[in-house]
């Protein structure tokens, strides 16, 4: 698919439209247009937030907007971020969730249920096992990856220009 055709397809979809199949493929093949997409989607989020005047800001602009800002501040009606606007990617809630996944699986042969599955199957239970959580490790870190893209794009230097 061709960068500019794929663009035009995402510019065209609407807030909270599924992204298409080839669409989504695309950007996730070319870094030039999901760079594009991840800026627009950063300034949209940026347009979203309330304007927050800096103490700077008010010096140097007009007295009227400086007495408007300052009797706003006054009043207790100025809005203040509770976080910093430039967040890293946190791998907290990564990290917990297969924590508890890799347990489950640790647990599970001396469960209850596995000790039953044990019983009634005997060792034709091992190999299922394995193979569940074998795929499910796997589509865990299928989705880690797909989610957190630009992390690792930039991590392990994979951009290469595109001209």
């Amino acid at each position: 698919m061709i960068c500019e055709k794929a663009f035009n397809g995402y510019l065209a979809l609407d807030k909270f439209e599924r992204v298409p199949l080839e669409i989504t493929v695309h950007l996730l093949l070319c870094p030039t247009c999901r760079t594009a997409v991840r800026k627009l989607t950063r300034a949209e989020k940026a347009l979203l937030k309330p304007f927050i005047p800096s103490m700077n800001a008010s010096r140097s602009i007009d007295p009227v907007v400086a007495a408007a800002i300052a009797r706003i501040e006054d009043s207790g009606l100025a809005y203040i971020p509770s976080c910093s606007p430039e967040q890293g990617v946190s791998f907290q809630r990564w990290l917990i969730c297969g924590a508890i996944m890799i347990a489950g699986f640790v647990f599970l042969p001396f469960s209850s249920m596995g000790q039953w599955s044990k019983a009634v199957f005997g060792t034709a239970y091992s190999i299922p096992l394995f193979l569940l959580c074998g795929v499910a490790v796997t589509i865990y870190c299928m989705f880690f990856i797909a989610t957190n893209i630009d992390f690792f794009v930039k991590k392990f230097g994979l951009q290469h220009d595109v001209r």
